[in-house]
């Protein structure tokens, strides 16, 4: 089988470059033997379990997987936006962070770090073993928050952030990578979106968990936005830790976690939809050869298009509505919140569309729209009930965008090492969207942010055209392969999701 591939020219130059387009091509060999002799996306293939036990596994695995490291990252996701919370609770007056562009430094230095770590992070994760990884991260930005507690001023606080960085800079593309080697395709889509809807639901909430943490000013001679850091912080420490023992590293090394059978069965399923449940090596050479994939970029702009009004809704969503609708900071809090159940709901509703109907960039692009629409009612309504209904808007269909770019990408993506190199490309954008919020979102244009608002419609215009660009794209290349003139990454019968 692998002796009718069609013979492909590569423009590499070097020995080393031939050496790894061969090998390349020796992977898409095998991928097209294991679909055509396995029946490609025949629904009658036949595994080593029935339906029921097959059934049983993949709830085992949703069951040991998703919950532990959808809490996890809930608990990251917390610790990095709870500046704001901590903002308006005193640290501002006591770090004097009202002073130039403070603030806005202390929140961009963590995304400068967070993107320059990403993919050495995610280098490491198969080499260390997701368990021992991701409870080590946690662990170690968990120590930071606690220490953020007792900073006594904002250069410390600036240095702490960008500790910060470095240790999450793995840890979600870590989760998704991991996650993403677990199920097929159109399995993939609304198990992700559960995972992020833990983290939109505690991430909104935990404006209310903070408020009740600031009620602990004065105790021990600490004020309200210390014990945010402390508090969350040993939540954190304690929580990565458990993980340790609860995380199970990739399929093919799942021996102790799912029986023989099971774990074939696991395999099986995964080369079937994708050939590439067997881990392939990570190489310096394999990462530029990957890189060089122009598709990778447009999901890393799609997830810093999702990310940026997403950080400025955490970031400066409270000081809106505390200065620019006149709010009390427990009012600002408590009101920050109620707009991520909307979130939760439409995440987990898209995300099963997604799956049930193939679809991806549509739903992105309509979400994204929706999304635009929101910030400017909330930055322009008239009223305080239209500008809030606006941020209902805006976080509600914002949320979803996130697991969608990154299930839209890891559709689309055959390997161990490309999934790798293509988690941390695509989270790289989301810490550039960080970035961008930090400094498009003015201290001195606060609370009304104008230039912050027309970055951020400007930036999801630009990502709705690049969902197009990349759907047109898709649709072409499954057209040619229906014809036969063309195999997407390699293989027959295998084709793009868009």
């Amino acid at each position: 089988m692998a002796s009718t591939l069609p013979k492909v020219a590569h423009p590499h130059s070097s020995t080393e470059d031939v050496e790894l387009a061969m090998a390349d091509e020796k992977h898409d060999a095998m991928h097209v033997e294991k679909l055509d002799s396995g029946g490609g996306h025949n629904p009658q293939v036949v595994y080593g379990i029935d339906e029921a036990h097959q059934k049983k596994v993949i709830r085992k695995v949703d069951i040991r997987l998703l919950p532990m490291l959808g809490l996890m990252y809930s608990i990251s996701l917390v610790d990095r936006t709870n500046l704001g919370l901590a903002l308006v609770a005193g640290m501002q007056q006591d770090l004097g962070l009202a002073v130039g562009d403070r603030y806005t430094v202390i929140v961009m230095v963590f995304f400068v770090a967070y993107i320059i770590f990403e993919i050495p992070s995610n280098i490491i994760l198969p080499k260390a073993g997701p368990a021992n990884w991701l409870a080590f991260l946690g662990v170690g930005f968990g120590s930071v928050l606690i220490g953020m507690g007792f900073v006594k001023s904002w250069g410390m606080m600036a240095l702490c952030r960008a500790l910060l960085g470095v240790l999450e800079a793995g840890f979600l593309p870590g989760c998704t990578y991991l996650i993403t080697c677990w199920y097929t395709r159109f399995e993939v889509g609304k198990r992700l979106a559960g995972f992020w809807i833990l983290s939109v639901i505690l991430g909104g909430f935990a404006a209310i968990f903070a408020y009740v943490l600031t009620l602990l000013k004065g105790r021990e001679g600490l004020n309200g936005w210390q014990w945010i850091f402390i508090i969350e912080g040993t939540i954190t420490v304690f929580v990565c830790a458990l993980g340790w023992f609860v995380i199970v590293d990739f399929p093919a090394k799942a021996g102790s976690f799912l029986a023989p059978a099971e774990k074939k069965f696991m395999i099986d399923r995964i080369n079937n939809d994708r050939g590439d449940a067997v881990e392939d090596q990570v190489t310096t050479r394999r990462i530029l050869h990957h890189l060089k994939d122009w598709r990778l970029y447009f999901w890393s702009f799609n997830l810093m298009a999702s990310t940026l009004p997403g950080y400025a809704y955490s970031y400066f969503l409270p000081v809106i509505l505390k200065r620019g609708m006149g709010y009390t900071t427990a009012q600002s809090q408590l009101l920050s919140a109620p707009p991520y159940v909307l979130a939760a709901i439409m995440t987990f509703t898209s995300g099963y569309l997604g799956d049930k109907y193939h679809i991806r960039g549509p739903l992105i692009a309509v979400h994204q729209l929706l999304t635009a629409v929101g910030m400017l009612i909330t930055a322009y309504g008239g009223s305080n009930g239209v500008r809030y209904f606006g941020a209902f808007l805006g976080i509600g269909f914002l949320q979803y965008c996130i697991p969608g770019v990154i299930t839209f990408q890891a559709n689309n993506i055959t390997s161990h090492s490309k999934r790798a190199v293509a988690a941390a490309t695509c989270m790289m954008g989301g810490g550039l969207g960080g970035i961008f919020a930090s400094v498009a979102f003015k201290q001195t244009e606060s609370p009304k942010y104008t230039t912050g608002i027309f970055v951020t419609l400007a930036t999801s215009l630009t990502s709705i055209l690049l969902v197009c660009i990349m759907d047109f794209h898709f649709w072409r290349c499954n057209k040619k392969a229906r014809a036969g003139t063309h195999r997407n990454e390699g293989m027959s019968d295998w084709y793009y999701t868009y």
